[in-house]
């Protein structure tokens, strides 16, 4: 227990010394994870969301920063070698489920489970190396129609939205505006930090 601790305080430590840094050198994109997770951070007190929805769980690094501020997880990963690793690293956590497949087709079965408003963490493009390639290098298009099929306000978060410019599959910001126009209520859209959020707008 000690030991635990005693890695938080380290991490923290680190966490800090990092948001620091990034600050000082003008906040470069992209930023650093900490900023990713205060945003989440941000969004789940802002909205009182209890579920959290993820593509891309890579290293399941977010799935850990994120494991005890959701009531229910969910990580979707479509390579099957990283999805053994996370299965394994979140197997003590039951209300974590991490799910192997292309998010495009799993993210439809998955809706059905959601039933109020969640935090989705779109995170999924091709990035290289060992994370692994569908149809499309970005998916975000066909996650975001899935999304809008659900009545209900979820909020929406996307990493990396300097990739956002047309190119490799990837949409520009006002091709997304033009997914969320036919959706049952009104969206706001911003870039921040390198990540575009989508939120209901009050009705």
């Amino acid at each position: 227990m000690m030991l635990k601790k005693l890695f938080r305080k380290k991490v923290i430590i680190n966490h800090e010394e990092q948001l620091a840094e990034w600050e000082r050198n003008g906040r470069p994109i992209p930023p650093p994870h900490i900023v990713k997770q205060m945003a989440i951070e941000e969004y789940r007190k802002k909205f009182h969301t209890e579920i959290l929805v993820e593509t891309g769980t890579y290293m399941g690094d977010m799935v850990e920063a994120q494991r005890d501020q959701f009531k229910k997880i969910y990580s979707i990963e479509l390579s099957e070698k990283l999805f053994n690793k996370a299965q394994k690293r979140f197997k003590d956590h039951l209300h974590i489920k991490i799910v192997q497949g292309d998010s495009g087709t799993v993210l439809n079965k998955l809706m059905a489970q959601i039933d109020k408003p969640a935090l989705f963490w779109l995170d999924g493009h091709y990035s290289g190396g060992i994370t692994a390639k569908g149809e499309k290098e970005c998916p975000v298009p066909e996650e975001l129609k899935i999304i809008f099929k659900s009545p209900l306000p979820h909020i929406i978060l996307i990493d990396d939205a300097r990739l956002f410019n047309g190119t490799h599959d990837y949409p520009t910001i006002d091709q997304i505006e033009v997914i969320i126009r036919p959706n049952n209520r009104p969206y706001l859209v911003e870039t921040k930090d390198d990540i575009i959020r989508l939120t209901p707008s009050p009705i």
